[in-house]
């Protein structure tokens, strides 16, 4: 839209222009000459086809033609945007700067169905997850709709029937979400409907692995009537770190594996529009985990130990639950069965584990039967063979008493020369 290039032009019609009420107080320029925040001439500073002249004498014949041009929100004052008591469809521009980081976003669909979604450097960002629910997958292009899911007149089934929904839209005026005179369509169906419970706040990372671009739409949608939200937007922040190992598909994989790999996560948040944003050291359940501290690559799915006793368990890139209870880390070899003359045997017939750091077993080292190492080995003797199917030394386990307990204890070796 645009102001009128002739004829009649009123403050009304410039505050309408401005995604502001036609009602509200619309001074030309302020208590002074040199134009005020909120002030009808400096709304129009960045003003299309060319800005508002922001030097006095002031007149409304300098608004004919012009559109407004939404103000962006920096990123450090994007600490609570909220809406509340209306349905429609929202936009703001928040500038992050040259900084490079991860752009952490809360949002707080209070209780009726809300959506969200950021597009950044070409791509929309729309995956979610909560300390209460974990991961909520967002798909395509498509606002990921959030909230309680049994409202009547809103649930689920009534916006997938209902799809697309054409709303009014707003954008931001500076102070406030205000409408701007267009409409969008907005779909809902089951791939992007999240809806559990109200009261939850959920996480959106955006990576910015680099300089530019140095903003992002930010984008909310409140499909039904009497809804209300709240958005926090952070500034790029190097994520919080922690040590780890390489993807392992075993809890007990991942308490043996070399904890030699530095990976990131996103701390969520509770409390609604406080935004009281967790303090946790280490991931826990409902945080993403990344490979990067800018947050560009979720980690894939597996297990990663993350203390010397527990590990996460990651799906979707994000921490969905936490094993405790590592079992001794054994290591793997081919061997075997119990024989009196070990040196005899040509091949091996049989795989055990040892929980020693060499390849066969040595004296004082334990023998198990099983990759778990809780079961030890009969005592006897048996022979080691490499993994071309070589043969090397022998070793002896020692024998249980008459009705005792196998040890798997490693009593001496025998070279097999």
């Amino acid at each position: 839209m645009a102001l009128p290039s002739s004829g009649t032009i009123s403050a009304s019609m410039i505050n309408i222009e401005s995604a502001t009420v036609s009602t509200n107080n619309a001074p030309l320029s302020g208590n002074s000459s040199t134009p005020q925040t909120g002030s009808l001439v400096k709304r129009y500073d960045t003003a299309t086809p060319t800005p508002v002249n922001q030097i006095a004498p002031h007149a409304y014949s300098e608004f004919y033609g012009k559109s407004f041009t939404a103000p962006d929100i920096p990123c450090a004052e994007a600490d609570n945007i909220d809406q509340g008591s209306g349905n429609g469809y929202f936009e703001a521009t928040i500038v992050s700067g040259s900084t490079v980081g991860a752009i952490i976003i809360y949002f707080y669909p209070q209780g009726v169905p809300d959506g969200v979604a950021y597009e950044f450097d070409g791509t929309t960002y729309n995956d979610l997850t909560s300390n209460t629910y974990g991961y909520a997958g967002g798909t395509g292009n498509n606002l990921n709709i959030v909230g309680d899911d049994d409202i009547t007149g809103c649930t689920g089934a009534n916006l997938i029937a209902n799809s697309p929904i054409t709303l009014n839209t707003s954008i931001w005026n500076g102070t406030s979400f205000g409408l701007n005179g267009g409409t969008a369509a907005i779909v809902t169906t089951n791939v992007n409907l999240n809806g559990t419970s109200a009261g939850i706040t959920y996480t959106l990372v955006v990576p910015k692995p680099s300089a530019s671009p140095s903003s992002g739409t930010l984008k909310i949608v409140g499909p039904c009537t009497g809804t209300g939200w709240d958005v926090k937007s952070f500034c790029p922040v190097t994520l919080p770190s922690f040590t780890s190992n390489s993807t392992e598909s075993t809890f007990q994989g991942s308490c043996c594996a070399t904890q030699n790999k530095t990976f990131f996560f996103a701390r969520n948040a509770t409390g609604g529009s406080s935004f009281n944003v967790d303090t946790n050291s280490l991931p826990q359940v409902g945080n993403i985990v990344f490979s990067e501290n800018t947050g560009v690559t979720v980690l894939p799915n597996g297990y990663y130990r993350i203390t010397s006793n527990t590990a996460i368990y990651v799906q979707n890139g994000v921490v969905s639950s936490i094993s405790t209870g590592c079992s001794a880390c054994v290591t793997q070899f081919d061997t075997t069965t119990t024989s009196r003359l070990p040196c005899n045997f040509t091949s091996s017939d049989n795989i055990l584990y040892h929980d020693g750091s060499g390849t066969f077993p040595v004296v004082g080292d334990i023998v198990y039967s099983n990759s778990a190492g809780t079961t030890e080995v009969s005592g006897g003797n048996r022979r080691n063979f490499f993994a071309d199917g070589s043969g090397s030394g022998s070793y002896t386990v020692q024998t249980a008493a008459p009705g005792g307990s196998n040890t798997g204890l490693v009593t001496s070796i025998d070279p097999c020369v």
